[in-house]
């Protein structure tokens, strides 16, 4: 970390700390005293981004930035969304009639690798874009990466998702970023102050929402990587950003101006720990190690079903971004004779992406990409996994759902036939025909928890959710009965 930009602002500059069960020290922290932002750390950025050839900063933005739209009072930083009734005039001539704020730290507070947090309380509301980000001093973009701590989407209904993601790319030339989505199970995230954070190593970059580890990436998240900077984000000092935009698809007639979001507290901290695997349940895990570089290696079991199939094969393989899509390089065996191939690997954790094909991709599934469990990728159109715990993963070929060595079907006692929810396909917004229904809970394809709704009402909303295919699983009396809903948008 580069100390000799850091203002440390009232504190001492090496705090001890405990954080995530690691060890930290603090060496930076922005409180928001006074009644004036620090100039001595922030910059306002002015304007459209036409001065810079990036009309709406580059994403369609419909706000004018203005630092009158910045306000420091009772320790908190508040960043006001507002109209303008008489237009403001960029430096092409152009008018725009909604303010924003945006303010950043670059060439005077300035650092690479940490854990760096802030409390910041969100806005509901159709168009609002909330962001808590990094980039790289004097590097270009995409080529030398962008880190989003968070950003939230507001809608009409409460906003009960945040997500961030790793930005990487060549220079000129398209953008490549892995991104999560991560939902409230209490309240939405505009509600109350929520504490937003990144834990940034060398090779390794970690999210985490309230304490709450959501999401994790080292260089093998990656199926393609750019070689003119194949790992940017261990290169360069980085600075801090925190903005308040309207997005292109902008407000609407329940859009209420103005709306502001306010930040409690930025902090960042140096790492005092032991760098290796800390979680207990990997394959290689370190009882020294406090501070996860990356390092962890889980048991992955592929299972694939091949029962109902009308495909003519002899081996089917598994194949993606971990074998290079080698073809029978991994092929899947069947000792039992039940038609459910499976092949154990042990891999290190981050984000992949595969299918299964059969015969040195003879045959290979066909698979929507409206489904939940693939990457949305019209044109390579693949399955997605996250390694991050032991897993066993078991669909049908060619289709979402899971059949065997699932913890969903694992706990289900009773498919339900007489479609319960409806409509089906649904835009998100769904019935569930059955008064006794308690326990709703909304799950991926794999079997993870997204919602829950102990007492659901007749209709719930879940328009929050990606396109895709989920499970919904409930109770009726001791029963559990489970239901496949699509999600189109």
């Amino acid at each position: 970390m580069k100390k000799n930009k850091f203002n440390c602002l009232l504190i001492a500059c090496l705090y001890s700390s405990v954080f995530f069960g690691q060890s930290w020290s603090l060496v930076w922290e922005e409180t928001f005293s006074g009644t004036t932002l620090n100039d001595s750390v922030w910059t306002h950025e002015i304007g459209s981004g036409s001065q810079y050839g990036l009309w709406g900063w580059g994403n369609g933005e419909q706000q004018f930035y203005q630092a009158s739209n910045t306000e420091v009072s009772n320790g908190k930083l508040k960043i006001t969304a507002q109209q303008e009734p008489n237009g403001l005039v960029d430096s092409w001539g152009n008018s725009y009639y909604l303010s924003s704020s945006k303010i950043i730290s670059r060439d005077k507070m300035e650092f690479r690798y940490g854990k760096v947090e802030a409390r910041v309380k969100t806005v509901n509301g159709q168009g609002f874009w909330p962001a808590f980000w990094m980039l790289p001093s004097g590097g270009s973009w995409p080529c030398d990466g962008e880190i989003d701590i968070m950003e939230q989407w507001g809608s009409d209904y409460p906003t009960n998702s945040t997500t961030g993601a790793a930005h990487i790319g060549s220079c000129p030339g398209p953008s490549s970023y892995n991104s999560f989505n991560h939902y409230s199970t209490n309240g939405n995230y505009a509600d109350d102050f929520h504490i937003y954070s990144v834990i940034w190593q060398e090779n390794y970059i970690a999210w985490y929402v309230d304490g709450v580890k959501v999401h994790s990436i080292s260089p093998s998240s990656y199926s393609s990587i750019p070689t003119q900077h194949s790992w940017p984000f261990n290169s360069n000092e980085w600075y801090l950003i925190i903005n308040l935009a309207v997005d292109q698809n902008g407000p609407n007639g329940n859009t209420q101006f103005p709306s502001s979001i306010e930040v409690d507290y930025i902090k960042i901290y140096e790492n005092n720990g032991i760098l290796g695997c800390d979680d207990p349940q990997a394959i290689n895990y370190n009882s020294q190690a406090n501070v996860n570089n990356g390092s962890c290696e889980y048991l992955i079991t592929f299972k694939v079903d091949m029962n109902n199939t009308s495909v003519n094969y002899a081996v089917p393989e598994v194949n993606g971004t971990f074998n290079d899509w080698c073809g029978s390089c991994w092929p899947m065996t069947d000792q039992d004779g039940d038609n459910i191939w499976e092949k154990e690997i042990v891999m290190l954790e981050g984000y992949y992406e595969f299918k299964f094909s059969a015969d040195n991709w003879s045959q290979s599934e066909s698979l929507d990409p409206a489904w939940g469990c693939t990457n949305g990728n019209s044109t390579y159109t693949n399955r997605t996994l996250v390694v991050d715990e032991n897993r066993v993963i078991c669909p049908q070929w060619g289709l979402c759902t899971p059949t065997c060595g699932s913890n969903i079907i694992s706990n289900v006692s009773e498919i339900d036939v007489t479609n319960n929810i409806y409509p089906n396909p649904s835009s998100g917004l769904i019935n569930l025909n059955n008064s006794e229904a308690k326990n709703l809970k909304i799950l991926n394809i794999y079997g993870d928890k997204l919602l829950e709704f102990e007492k659901p009402k007749k209709t719930i909303d879940l328009r929050n959710l990606a396109s895709g295919m989920y499970i919904a699983q409930y109770q009726i009396g001791k029963i559990i009965k489970t239901q496949k809903i699509n999600i189109l948008k």
